[in-house]
């Protein structure tokens, strides 16, 4: 069994492997509004992760505003996706500024970690979805037949929803397969009532309401025509000549 450090470093390992993170915020109006965050000046401890920007930013504003966010990495390449869902604050911490502080920062904050317009982000996590599949194009090629020869397109991606705090991993809802989800749910066809007094109300199965439908009328005398007329006729004019 999965313990909750195993966990959450896997978790680390696919956020590694992205350079780019999507912070999303709420924004004027109610509207949900993203912005691309470098994860070179984030880390995960398996609880946080730490993000880079400017005081006087609009998402600061945002944050203290509405706290929860959502930060969406994604790797086209690696076959990895993850959506991360948390609590966000606004934090000044010079301890922190200069643990997280590397020099390629410099090029939007000049004057160093001891700028007054550098803050950090802290988004403490408590749900994180992943998706993770192969990242070669033979995995995928490989894992692509797989699903198109059984029909399981699980196959394609593993797909997980990781409580933060106990580390549980469930799948997220709705991923039962649809097919049998709806095979499953299809109710089977009401059964059809007879017409006329003595069926009337009373529910009759398919087969049986068929067979009494085909027995309630009788048929009728077939009309006679072709040779069996003729012939018919032939007869009748020999017995009027033998009288």
């Amino acid at each position: 069994m999965t313990t909750r450090k195993q966990q959450l470093e896997y978790l680390a390992k696919l956020m590694e492997k992205i350079d780019i993170a999507m912070l999303t915020t709420v924004g004027q109006g109610g509207y949900l509004v993203s912005r691309p965050l470098s994860t070179q000046a984030a880390s995960f401890d398996g609880e946080r992760v730490w993000f880079f920007t400017e005081a006087d930013s609009p998402k600061v504003a945002e944050i203290r505003r509405h706290p929860r966010i959502n930060v969406a990495y994604s790797s086209k390449d690696a076959n990895t996706y993850l959506s991360a869902a948390g609590d966000a604050r606004i934090n000044r911490d010079q301890a922190l500024i200069d643990r997280f502080w590397n020099d390629a920062l410099k090029a939007f904050f000049p004057k160093g970690p001891q700028d007054p317009n550098l803050v950090l982000i802290e988004v403490a996590l408590r749900t994180v979805e992943y998706w993770d599949g192969p990242g070669t194009w033979i995995g995928k090629a490989v894992t692509f037949a797989i699903a198109s020869v059984t029909g399981n397109d699980d196959v394609m991606a593993e797909n997980r929803i990781v409580d933060v705090a106990t580390g549980r991993s469930r799948k997220p809802p709705g991923s039962d397969r649809p097919g049998a989800g709806a095979r499953s749910r299809t109710a089977k066809a009401p059964a059809r009532k007879a017409i006329g007094k003595r069926g009337a109300g009373k529910p009759v199965k398919p087969a049986k309401a068929a067979k009494k439908a085909k027995t309630a009328v009788k048929p009728g005398p077939r009309k006679q025509t072709g040779r069996k007329t003729a012939k018919k006729a032939a007869t009748a004019k020999r017995a009027v000549r033998t009288r």
